[in-house]
């Protein structure tokens, strides 16, 4: 739903407010999501890793609750540092704001959901939310005015709408225990685990951001928004079809491993590499071979669309596959607690894209940043897929 939903969204908002508006909001959305997996993703990433064993604990309501709380203040900290350092309007701040908090607690209730292998409430949770984020903004865009401030209150609804729906319908625990001392212990396990990931999603982010802000720096907001809506397709085309797998592999991975079943683990893993490589493989190739239709059906949809931006889809797409095998093949790295490594084996994708873009998108135009995109993705699947390879091996030996 969120890729069908997705796909429906950008043709649409990109023919309501127009190029330049997407491309401002494409922005201001990557600043929120950047700033939602900074605050909240040592959270959700903790709860993933620890939930089958710390549930059974009386505190883990209440710890979680007060982590929660602690992810708000935090984003809120964030969001002010950004807003001055960027020297947006305080309309702007408090609409990031509110869009930040939003799409956090989204994320914890379906993190938490996906923990406790619930698919078909994750599925409804991500359904309503997909239908919401259509549905609201153009209502707010209808009557309000077609502006990217406008587009990013409606996402930021549809977050809400769906989080207190799910919650109403599903209670989610009720703390029993206010031992001060075992909530502290539990969050600082949480912190330690679940900190690096914080910091490993955000420069994840980071390199999407990145590529919108020089673009927006160097050329313009039209060029800014035909990159975003191409890229943003490209995206959606994964979450329709691969990034599903990857989904529903993470928690299900997570208990095997913590159930010390560790080749049921590895096999496991071995398997979804080979399916998403095989569906991503067939998708490249089918967009290859058919280069010329495939453009011409995007240049359809998406206005504005030129000659030029044909270059851009095969790098894309292969940088997307490419982040998509490193979900496989980065596990390891999160099994064995090994986070700190993650941020590390991420740092030269983040260089690559800063020497790619600063250096080349002025001379070379959007093409530069497409296969930026590329090598970033393709630097950190090597470095994770020697990784993979190497605990395996080391595992078998021992």
């Amino acid at each position: 739903m969120p890729g069908i939903c997705g796909f429906i969204s950008v043709i649409l908002f990109l023919r309501v407010i127009g190029v330049q508006e997407y491309g401002k909001y494409s922005l201001l959305l990557s600043q929120c999501n950047l700033i939602v997996a900074l605050s909240y993703g040592w959270l959700n990433q903790a709860q993933l890793r620890y939930f089958s064993q710390d549930r059974t604990c009386n505190y883990y309501y209440n710890s979680q609750i007060k982590s929660l709380l602690f992810c708000g203040i935090f984003s809120l900290l964030i969001s002010l540092i950004v807003s001055f350092y960027n020297n947006q309007s305080y309309k702007i701040w408090f609409v990031s704001l509110i869009t930040i908090i939003c799409i956090g607690c989204f994320n914890y209730i379906k993190t938490y959901l996906q923990a406790k292998l619930l698919p078909q409430k994750v599925i409804f949770l991500n359904t309503v939310q997909s239908i919401l984020a259509i549905s609201v903004p153009l209502l707010i865009i209808l009557f309000f005015g077609k502006t990217s401030i406008h587009l990013i209150i409606g996402i930021a609804f549809s977050f809400l709408i769906a989080t207190l729906i799910i919650i109403k319908n599903n209670p989610f625990g009720i703390p029993s225990n206010k031992n001060k001392k075992n909530v502290i212990s539990l969050i600082k396990r949480w912190l330690y685990y679940g900190s690096p990931l914080s910091i490993w999603f955000a420069i994840g982010l980071t390199l999407s951001f990145l590529d919108r802000f020089f673009i927006n720096y160097y050329l313009n907001t039209t060029e800014l928004g035909i990159y975003s809506s191409l890229q943003e397709i490209l995206v959606k085309s994964f979450s329709l079809t691969l990034f599903p797998f990857t989904l529903a592999l993470h928690p299900r991975i997570m208990n095997l491993w913590n159930n010390s079943k560790i080749d049921e683990t590895i096999k496991l893993m071995i398997k979804s590499f080979i399916l998403i490589f095989a569906l991503g493989s067939l998708i490249l190739f089918t967009v290859w071979y058919l280069n010329d239709l495939t453009f011409l059906l995007f240049s359809i949809i998406l206005p504005g669309i030129d000659s030029q931006s044909k270059g851009l889809i095969l790098p894309l797409l292969l940088a997307g596959l490419l982040w998509q095998l490193s979900f496989i093949t980065h596990k390891m790295m999160e099994l064995k607690e090994q986070t700190i490594f993650m941020v590390v084996s991420i740092l030269p994708s983040l260089i690559i894209n800063f020497i790619g873009n600063i250096y080349y998108l002025p001379k070379l135009g959007g093409i530069a940043t497409a296969y930026t995109a590329l090598f970033s993705a393709l630097a950190y699947f090597l470095i994770t897929g020697f990784h993979f390879i190497y605990s395996i091996n080391k595992m078998k030996l021992s």
